[in-house]
């Protein structure tokens, strides 16, 4: 094997086997890889820090690496080609599509290198998307504040662990993790808990905000709901099978379609219901406080 990659990176193979099966074949059978990925059990890999690693070294091989090789090997097996056999309209023919070909790949980098950049806020605290936990108020209160970053789940439970008073947790985050969202409310439900938010709870958050026992939420602190952004859900269809499950559990806690729906067709688009859809619909069961400055008008808007 390491023979045969060293003599097309060369350009020794023949010009025909060069395009074909390491050009053309091998293309076809990784976009296909590429579109099936969830099959291969991507989602789980994607749902630790070490397995986000290993998505991103894999990834750098599978979209820049090799590309890299089969191009390169097209292009010089093409010069040979023309030196050796002297037909060299077919050459440059089969450069020209080696180009068309590198685009195609470059343009498959970047969507993954975009993807990366996404899922890399949810594997390392960067750019502030760390987080805190704290237990207050004597030990019954327990506040996770920032990005649901991987290893938020493993910290709280620490926490858990060793304040068992704890009866509510408080909720402030913009999201990040679905697993870890969901790994948040298995913690929830598993101790009983009661949820509440005072600045506000989206995206991931919301996932673990409605295993509470009782939800409370202050008057003007949003819960924003969309669909997921991040690497392996949903970036190729309209609801991942993931995510699909996830609109299942909140359809089985009684959220009704209308609400389900409306979150679904805002897509990526954040969409904050009003406090009336939100009590309509059971995700919150008391809203307490009073507005701030401003935000009165909060209870009354529709989205």
């Amino acid at each position: 094997m390491h023979a045969y990659l060293k003599r097309h990176w060369r350009g020794q193979l023949p010009l025909a086997a060069a395009w074909w099966v390491n050009g053309v074949a091998l293309t076809a059978l990784c976009l296909w890889l590429d579109l099936n990925a969830a099959r291969f059990g991507i989602g789980e890999l994607l749902t630790t820090r070490n397995g986000f690693t290993v998505y991103v070294a894999a990834g750098l091989a599978f979209f820049l690496l090799l590309p890299g090789w089969q191009v390169m090997g097209i292009f010089r097996a093409a010069d040979r080609h023309a030196d050796e056999v002297g037909t060299l309209l077919s050459a440059r023919l089969v450069q020209s599509l080696a180009t068309l070909l590198t685009l195609l790949l470059a343009t498959r980098f970047l969507v993954f290198a975009s993807e990366a950049a996404a899922g890399a806020r949810l594997a390392y605290p960067l750019g502030g998307s760390g987080y805190t936990v704290t237990v207050t108020h004597g030990g019954r209160l327990l506040e996770v504040r920032g990005g649901l970053i991987f290893g938020v789940a493993e910290e709280v439970s620490r926490a858990l662990d060793s304040h068992p008073q704890v009866r509510r947790i408080r909720l402030n985050s913009g999201g990040g993790a679905l697993s870890e969202g969901r790994a948040l409310r298995w913690l929830i439900l598993a101790r009983g808990l009661d949820t509440d938010s005072t600045t506000g709870c989206s995206s991931a958050c919301v996932s673990a905000y409605i295993g509470g026992r009782h939800r409370l939420l202050r008057s003007s602190a949003p819960l924003g709901f969309h669909l997921p952004r991040n690497p392996g859900f949903g970036l190729r269809g309209p609801v991942a099978p993931q995510y699909a499950e996830e609109l299942g559990y909140f359809a089985g806690q009684g959220v009704p379609q209308w609400f389900r729906q409306r979150w679904t067709e805002t897509g990526r688009t954040f969409w904050y219901p009003t406090p009336r859809q939100l009590q309509a619909a059971g995700i919150v069961h008391v809203f307490y406080g009073r507005p701030r400055p401003g935000e009165e008008g909060y209870f009354l808007r529709q989205r």
